[in-house]
Formats: C-alpha cells, sequence, structure tokens
C-alpha cells in the first residue's frame, strides 16, 4: 500500500470530488494521503477532510511562500492552537521559501517561514519544505533548529546530490514527486538513487506535477504508483518493495495512526 505524503486535497481542482478521488486512490493501493495545508482556508479546510474521511486523510497546518502575504504573528499563532488540538494534524506545513516566482515578498516569506519553524519546535511536530532557488537560506534555517528537535521533508525534491546530502546530513527526508519521471529530470533521477531507502519519500503534489504517462492531466492520488515505479526500477525494486519502505518512512516521520 502506497502512502501519498504531499496532496493538495484542499486545492479547488480536487476538494469538489475529494469522495471519488479517494476512491480511484484506494483502487490503486494508495490508501493514506496527508492533504497539505498552505494558507488558513485550506488548513481549516483540511482538518474538515479529516474529520470526513478519518481512515484515509491526515493534514497539516502552515502557510506556504507565495501565500506569505497573509501571514500575521496572531494568525500564525492561531494555527498553532489548530495544530495543538487536532489529532490528525501530523505537520507544519507547507512553509519554506521561493526565490523563483517571488508571490510574496523575501523579508515576508523570511519572516513567515521562521515563525512556522519555531511554532513546529514548540509543538514537536515535523515540517514540510518547500526549497525553490533558495537552498542555502532553507538551508541555514532547519540546520540552526536541529537541536531543538526540528525534523520534517523536503517536499518535491529537484535540486542536486549535493544539495540532497545537506538536507540527508541533518536528518531530514527527500520526497520525490512526478517530476522525477519527466524526459529532461535525468540528474534529478540519478539524485532519487543517493537517497537512502529508509529516507525516501514519494508524493504527487496534486493537482500538480502528474508523471508520465499521466502528463497534462490534473494530478491526483491515483497516479502515485507511476512515480513509485520508475523510482523502484531506477533502484532494481520491485513496486511493491519501494510502497513497503516508503509507507514505513512516511509512518516513521508523521506518526501516522
Amino acid at each position: 500500500m502506497y502512502t501519498d505524503t504531499h496532496c493538495h486535497l484542499v486545492s479547488e481542482k480536487l476538494v469538489e470530488h475529494a469522495g471519488e478521488i479517494l476512491d480511484r486512490a484506494i483502487q490503486s493501493k494508495v490508501t493514506r494521503i496527508i492533504n497539505i495545508a498552505y494558507d488558513p482556508r485550506t488548513t481549516d479546510l483540511g482538518i474538515q477532510l479529516t474529520e470526513q474521511f478519518p481512515q484515509h486523510v491526515w493534514t497539516t497546518c502552515g502557510i506556504q511562500p507565495h501565500d506569505a502575504s497573509c501571514y500575521s504573528q496572531d494568525l500564525a499563532e492561531r494555527m498553532k492552537q489548530q495544530a495543538m488540538q487536532t489529532s490528525k494534524c501530523v505537520a507544519i506545513g507547507e512553509i519554506g521559501l521561493d526565490g523563483h516566482y517571488t508571490l510574496s515578498p523575501m523579508p515576508l516569506q523570511k519572516k513567515c517561514f521562521e515563525h512556522f519553524l519555531d511554532i513546529a519546535c514548540e509543538v514537536n511536530k515535523p515540517v514540510v519544505v518547500h526549497v525553490r532557488e533558495t537552498h542555502r537560506e532553507v538551508y541555514e534555517r532547519l540546520s540552526s533548529r536541529t537541536k531543538r528537535g526540528l525534523r520534517g521533508v523536503i517536499h518535491c525534491f529537484t535540486g542536486t546530490k549535493d544539495e540532497a546530502k545537506q538536507f540527508l546530513d541533518i536528518g531530514f527526508y527527500i520526497s520525490f514527486s512526478g517530476i522525477v519521471t519527466f524526459k529532461n529530470s535525468a540528474e534529478l533521477a540519478q539524485t532519487s538513487n543517493y537517497v537512502p531507502l529508509d529516507r525516501l519519500l514519494i508524493e504527487t503534489d496534486a493537482p500538480y506535477l502528474a508523471p508520465v504517462p499521466h502528463r497534462g492531466k490534473a494530478n491526483e492520488p491515483s497516479f502515485l504508483p507511476a512515480t513509485a515505479t520508475f523510482l523502484a526500477q531506477m533502484r532494481c525494486l520491485t513496486p511493491e518493495s519501494l510502497a513497503e519502505a516508503t509507507t514505513q518512512n512516511a509512518t516513521a516521520l508523521f506518526g501516522l495512526d
């Protein structure tokens, strides 16, 4: 059985059809989905989804870098209380820094990111981290908090082998999405082999980044086995072996029931 560790089930493209999407996921042996929130509204909605689908859905709490303009200290503290009071909120995220689009000013991105990292340390939950063209800045902020127990995953990893090594060296997991199956991702595919099997996670990042052979479609959890099969072939493993390993990793990191 597979665990999709990063799915935006709260997105407008998916949430209205969540039941159908979950049915298709279960038919594809994707039985556990971590919904990833990215602002206050989707945090609230994610909590509702865990109540609607308690056997299959967990959720997170956070503000992603694109939406950092909505950040305030009071809002973050309110979301902290939600994370503490919701048993199926298993992580703080999606949080991070994005130097490519900068839809929110970078100083505000950094302030928001640092506050939520501190919240994660306080509530003892892992973080789900977005990194785009900001490796050094993100690494410095993560590594400075590992002595406080900070742990987590670099989601949708697209960096280099050296960057992966730095994150692995501070205890983080590395997650790969459908990008690794793309024809122009040969170097990333090789990097995926460098990540130890016991630190590897898989995700869809749905509704984005559908893997080959589903490119061009709205991504969903039922497509996860395509990414898993590709990664398994790279490692000369069976998809079943990779599913078992990555599900064990997800259970260990997120404390899934």
